[in-house]
């Protein structure tokens, strides 16, 4: 698991104008909790904040520098701006090595699946991420999912399928979907008329033999009266 390194100042209040101030140079504020860490409020410079969420995400191990102390965290959330995207405030959980975290792990799609090379079908990711459970020298920073074992249109892969190591536990539903793979709506959609259509040529035939036994009984009859 690749650990990374993050510089921070610490602030002293959450005062709108500091804040305001905080960003305009080109820093987020931020806030360091949990355990028994005392939440600890910070500011780390935007480029390299953004570059480690890029490369860590929820699920590597970020130390983090204020002044002469360095915390291990993860990264537990974060805000962004509505319009632009950028990241307004982040907030970081303290680990212990000791202790087991919860936290999120993005899954990787790996390999091909035949059914959706040679059929047309539709590959349906239903999840991108799933919650885990373990100790922090534990944590994945992904989890690979391989789809060429997809074959058949309608197969579907659940999160009691995924592969992990015996001491990380996923938290999610066993039953919830994670993909599958399904006829594409053009196709289904030709499947459905195909399918009326015969429906249609189907009673069509079946009326016009109704047709010829009545026609066929009345002329017996006719002959019958004469």
């Amino acid at each position: 698991m690749a650990e990374f390194i993050l510089e921070a100042n610490e602030r002293k209040a959450d005062k709108q104008s500091q804040l305001t101030d905080i960003r305009t140079s080109s820093r987020v504020p931020g806030i360091i909790y949990g355990f028994s860490q005392k939440p600890v409020s910070i500011d780390v410079d935007y480029r390299e904040l953004l570059k480690v969420l890029k490369e860590a995400g929820t699920s590597n191990i970020i130390s983090i520098k204020v002044g002469t102390k360095e915390i291990k965290t993860i990264v537990r959330e974060y805000q962004q701006n509505p319009v632009s995207d950028k990241i307004t405030h982040v907030d970081f959980m303290a680990v212990d090595a000791k202790k087991k975290v919860n936290t999120k792990v993005p899954l990787e799609f790996i390999g091909e699946s035949t059914v959706v090379r040679e059929q047309g079908g539709q590959l349906n990711k239903k999840a991108l991420t799933v919650n885990v459970t373990c100790l922090p020298a534990d944590l994945p920073a992904k989890i690979e999912i391989d789809i060429s074992v997809l074959k058949e249109l309608g197969q579907k892969l659940l999160i009691r399928d995924l592969k992990v190591d015996a001491k990380v536990t996923i938290t999610n539903d066993p039953n919830d979907p994670v993909v599958n793979v399904t006829m594409p709506k053009k196709m289904q959609l030709k499947s459905l008329a195909e399918e009326a259509a015969d429906t249609a040529a189907a009673e069509a035939a079946t009326a016009a033999a109704e047709a010829a036994t009545t026609t066929a009984e009345g002329e017996v009859k006719t002959e019958e009266k004469k």
